[in-house]
């Protein structure tokens, strides 16, 4: 099935901007290996309708780096990915913090997942505020970008519709091109990701807040 991205205005993730945070050189890990850096776990539960997610960042030298992913089939057990994320922690050793979306759950999803073994875990509920919180910091992380050579930093920008990836002052490789900017945030080339981030909509809802939702027969469990 061809991955069909769009670039409507009401895209959270158009196209374009993905495509500044892709490393076609990144790699996923597995979750049996034993990698030493700093890591965070982000999971999100679902079971019936929505799958369960984990995903982990390596931050390194100031840069994120997505660098697991695993989505379990529907009607896995709560237990069974509490299980998994005790796995990675065991396995990568440096887990600094685990985060878990406890909205619909309470507490005791947390609960359950320090009585697992999991440590330094923090439960959110997902509000409209949480959301727009979130998804702002991952937008952001990419379009935030530094200059290897200046050591310029700041936002991308579009220019007559594309975004920048150049440096604004103008630096140049030993070559002579024009030097790459570098995001904060490195995603690896995987169209299944990119397809799901690229889907999710936003709107102005009544409240001041933005409202994330994604088309009938979507998913945005990884986003």
């Amino acid at each position: 099935m061809p991955c069909e991205l769009t670039e409507d205005q009401n895209v959270w993730l158009p196209t374009s901007l993905i495509n500044l945070a892709q490393d076609s050189v990144l790699e996923y890990l597995k979750a049996s290996v034993r990698p030493r850096s700093q890591f965070y776990v982000g999971t999100d539960f679902g079971k019936h309708q929505d799958y369960s997610v984990v995903a982990v960042i390596e931050r390194l030298r100031g840069h994120l780096y997505l660098r697991h992913y695993h989505q379990f089939p529907l009607e896995t057990s709560y237990g069974a990915v509490i299980g998994y994320m005790n796995l990675i922690q065991d396995s990568w050793r440096t887990v600094w913090a685990v985060y878990a979306n406890k909205t619909g759950f309470g507490d005791y999803i947390v609960e359950d997942m320090v009585r697992g073994g999991i440590r330094n875990v923090t439960g959110i509920n997902f509000t409209d505020a949480s959301k727009e919180s979130i998804a702002t910091a991952l937008k952001e992380k990419i379009r935030n970008s530094v200059c290897p050579s200046y050591g310029w930093e700041g936002y991308v920008d579009t220019l007559e519709g594309e975004w920048r990836t150049t440096c604004p002052r103008g630096c140049r490789s030993e070559e002579g091109n024009s030097l790459k900017l570098r995001p904060l945030l490195y995603l690896p080339y995987d169209p299944d990701l990119i397809r799901e981030l690229n889907a999710e909509r936003f709107e102005l809802g009544n409240t001041g807040k933005l409202q994330f939702n994604h088309p009938e027969g979507t998913h945005d469990d990884r986003f």
